[in-house]
C-alpha cells in the first residue's frame, strides 16, 4: 500500500498531464551528459514546470520552466521527476 502511495506521489514527466503546474523533484539517472543539459536547461529540485501541448503521439513536448518554454522529447522528460 504505501509503495502505491509513493508511485503516486513522484512521477516523471513524461507522465503529467497538461496545463498543471509541477514541482520537480530531480533527475534520475546516470550523471551523463544528458542530465547535465537538462540541469542547464533549468530542470532542477524545486522549479515548477507546466506541459503545455504535446505531439499526437505523446513523443515530443511543449514544456514551460523558469518562465521560457521549451520543445522536449519524451524520452529526455522520462529522467525528470515531479510531485
Amino acid at each position: 500500500m504505501l509503495d502505491e502511495t509513493i508511485k503516486n506521489y513522484v512521477k516523471t514527466l513524461d507522465l503529467a498531464e497538461r496545463n498543471k503546474s509541477l514541482k520537480i523533484v530531480g533527475c534520475v539517472g546516470a550523471a551523463d551528459g544528458v542530465t547535465r543539459r537538462l540541469l542547464e536547461l533549468g530542470f532542477t529540485a524545486g522549479q515548477h514546470v507546466k506541459i503545455l501541448a504535446t505531439s499526437i503521439k505523446k513523443k515530443v513536448f511543449l514544456v514551460e520552466v523558469r518562465g521560457y518554454v521549451l520543445s522536449v522529447r519524451a524520452s529526455l522528460l522520462c529522467r525528470v521527476q515531479v510531485e
